[in-house]
């Protein structure tokens, strides 16, 4: 982060990064043990949401994006930039409702 605060303010919004193979990637991610909690963004290094997981994928870009707007709309530009347009609603899903769309998506279903 700059010194100047302000400063923050007129750069401008970040770029949006893209996650190459971004179903792939998220759903590999949220495949392991403890990996998904959709009650929480972020909890740990290792436990996100399914948004936390696509900005936490997008690396330290993605965190940059999540800092200038949220989580949420860091996310879905995430999404966006790599292809998909995801309706913000998946983000709020059960674990299992979730887990079963990331499953279907990473298979290549649309």
């Amino acid at each position: 982060m700059r010194e100047d605060p302000e400063a923050e303010i007129f750069a401008g919004a970040p770029p949006v990064p893209a996650i190459e193979d971004i179903h792939k990637r998220v759903f590999e991610a949220v495949s392991k043990p403890d990996a998904l909690d959709m009650t929480s963004w972020h909890t740990c290094n290792t436990t996100h949401c399914r948004a936390g997981w696509v900005v936490h994928l997008a690396g330290e870009a993605g965190y940059a994006l999540e800092r200038f707007h949220n989580t949420e709309l860091a996310a879905q530009l995430i999404y966006l930039a790599s292809g998909y347009e995801i309706n913000p609603c998946r983000f709020y899903e059960t674990n299992e409702a979730a887990f079963s769309d990331m499953h279907r998506l990473a298979e290549g279903g649309a």
